[in-house]
């Protein structure tokens, strides 16, 4: 609840995953806070490109602001994290579309494309903590970009300038 989520955010998902999901989560205020720009500019809805969603951070702060979201493309490996976040979408009523990617390298130009075509392209895209080697959580192991883990960073610069 310190990191703005619901107290039930993450049931259904063991104490050691939870922990894990929350330590590589932004705290959903202060996304809020830099997402609030966007409420004037987009009342009618945003179309979303959400890199490493993880637990829907930037999806909740999105809903909070009261900006819908008219499509939602989230990429993330983990199956849990994706579960957590389509029960939010489902419970909270949402009315746009969620497509989940499970992984960043099915993201490739025929899909962006597809993407693009299908509902005019993203006004937003925005991206979690991307890997091991970044996150806050990894106490083990937070080798940067030398990581191997790492060269995701690069496929999604890759993306970033498509």
């Amino acid at each position: 609840m310190l990191l703005g989520f619901l107290r039930d955010h993450t049931r259904g998902i063991s104490r050691t995953v939870r922990y894990k999901s929350m330590g590589n989560s932004f705290q959903i205020d202060t996304v809020t806070y830099h997402l609030l720009v966007l409420k004037d500019r987009f009342p009618n809805g945003i179309n979303v490109l959400s890199l490493f969603s993880g637990i829907g951070g930037a999806e909740i702060a999105l809903h909070r602001l009261g900006i819908p979201m008219k499509n939602v493309v989230s990429v993330e490996i983990s199956e849990l994290s994706r579960n957590v976040v389509r029960c939010w979408w489902e419970q909270t009523n949402q009315r746009g579309n969620l497509y989940h990617l499970a992984d960043v390298q099915e993201l490739n130009a025929n899909r962006l494309e597809h993407y693009i075509s299908s509902f005019g392209g993203f006004d937003l895209v925005i991206g979690g903590s991307l890997c091991n080697n970044l996150a806050g959580s990894n106490r083990h192991h937070r080798d940067g970009l030398e990581g191997k883990e790492s060269s995701l960073f690069f496929m999604t610069i890759f993306v970033y300038w498509i």
